[in-house]
């Protein structure tokens, strides 16, 4: 399932995590770090096609939320 769609989708949501990460505070960082370990770490553990696909929108979800929290508080 490592179609180009899904790398980039990926990549974005890294780069959104990253920025929010850094602008967050001490329970914010952590509760973002917990998010994006879950979120990467849940196909490898459990691989199964739909659960794959429901964490791939869920990447996508989790991209958009870091992306409103850094439009909202701003970047450090």
């Amino acid at each position: 399932m490592a179609t180009p769609y899904i790398v980039i989708v990926d990549l974005l949501v890294i780069i959104f995590f990253i920025v929010a990460f850094l602008t967050a505070e001490k329970k914010g960082k952590f509760l973002l770090a917990g998010i994006m370990v879950v979120l990467f770490a849940l196909p490898y553990v459990f691989p199964i096609p739909l659960l794959s696909w429901i964490v791939y929108f869920a990447k996508i979800c989790f991209g958009i939320s870091c992306y409103i929290f850094v439009k909202r508080y701003g970047f450090l």
